[in-house]
């Protein structure tokens, strides 16, 4: 065997390794809209890099058929690529969304590191039904003096109402208060309406803006919203290719 197939052998269970592993970000980790707005294509990128691309090419690059330290040599290679990819994946898990919470009006992803960021520990969300991320909504106490002493607390240390998760439930439609939430008009302002990404959603999905409520959604890596039909209160995913909400 050549160098070329060499290469092509490498490469070749690589694309195995890489399809099982893709599998597990795109259903597993970063579900649906998930994926693209918190980092499922930078996870592929890096997972890409390290499998289909370091190893193979490292093969490539040593392999000659008679070579004294050829073994070792593709030892070495195995190794680096097992020890790469397995950091890699690391990453990529570490970083996957646990949770999608709702609470002031809007909806924030969460990993992991952003409750240890806020100084809250990691919740145990298993009670909480379906598989990650779940949704979960805030509620606070009703008593205007109770909830103005936990966002006074929170505040002071410095931790968003969204990582409080002694105030955690299951998500319900019916905790969008359609009154008070959403975003108007004015606010979408700054996306030079008429806005062609909103056209292009009624297009989509039909009606107008006032069949809609829109809530800021918060990401990592994509301006964003979640968009309520009014009459079913059904959720939609919609990315904002402009920048900024006058919000």
């Amino acid at each position: 065997m050549n160098r070329f197939g060499a290469f092509a052998v490498h490469l070749g269970i690589s694309l195995v390794i890489f399809a099982i592993l893709g599998y597990i970000i795109v259903f597993q980790w970063y579900p649906d809209f998930f994926f693209a707005s918190d980092g499922g294509w930078q996870g592929i990128r890096i997972v890409a890099l390290v499998d289909l691309v370091l190893g193979p090419t490292l093969t490539l690059v040593v392999y000659k058929k008679g070579k004294p330290s050829l073994r070792f040599d593709l030892t070495v290679i195995a190794l680096i690529q097992f020890v790469s990819l397995t950091a890699g994946v690391y990453v990529v898990f570490s970083e996957r969304p646990i949770a999608m919470i709702f609470s002031n009006g809007s909806f924030t992803s969460m990993t992991a590191d952003d409750y240890l960021q806020a100084n809250q520990p990691v919740p145990d969300l298993s009670e909480f039904p379906g598989s990650p991320p779940v949704w979960i909504s805030v509620i606070l106490p009703d008593e205007p003096s109770r909830q103005a002493a936990i966002r006074e607390q929170a505040f002071a240390s410095r931790s968003p109402i969204s990582t409080l998760a002694q105030y955690y439930v299951s998500f319900d439609v019916k905790h969008i208060d359609t009154s008070r939430d959403g975003l108007s008009k004015k606010e979408l302002e700054g996306l030079d309406e008429p806005s062609p990404f909103l056209q292009e959603f009624f297009r989509e999905h039909g009606g107008e803006f006032d069949d809609y409520l829109f809530l800021s959604f918060g990401t990592r890596y994509r301006l964003a919203l979640i968009a309520m039909r009014r009459t079913d209160r059904s959720l939609t995913y919609l990315h904002i290719p402009a920048a900024g909400l006058a919000r």
